[in-house]
């Protein structure tokens, strides 16, 4: 199945949401030198049957459009994206997630007052 711009937007979206939340439960055990690596392992995480709002916020990355919703709805019936190494640096310590698999069930996404950018 082939994603519209709009479920690629509303996936990566999501995908952000979770990583910046997810990284913070993840994180909060670290306790050793700041010059270590710590390695998390892998994570698997499944969001079903929720919806996610999100307002008066602006997201900037390279890939992103440059454009601002206004209020919009989506919904992502299924979506799974792997992200394999990756490597954080929080408070002076790094942390190193071999792999994260997020799958989406039947999430619901709300932008309201949400502008994009690619960063330039």
């Amino acid at each position: 199945m082939r994603l519209t711009p709009r479920q690629l937007t509303a996936s990566i979206l999501i995908g952000v949401l979770l990583l910046a939340g997810g990284t913070s439960v993840a994180l909060a055990g670290g306790q050793a030198a700041s010059d270590e690596i710590h390695e998390i392992g892998s994570q698997e995480i499944t969001i079903q049957d929720a919806t996610i709002t999100v307002s008066d916020t602006s997201l900037s990355g390279p890939g992103l459009p440059d454009t601002t919703i206004e209020d919009r709805s989506y919904t992502v019936a299924e979506s799974t994206t792997t992200i394999e190494g990756l490597t954080l640096s929080v408070n002076g310590e790094t942390y190193e997630i071999c792999r994260i698999e997020i799958t989406i069930e039947e999430v619901g996404l709300t932008l309201e007052n949400v502008e994009l950018s690619n960063g330039n």
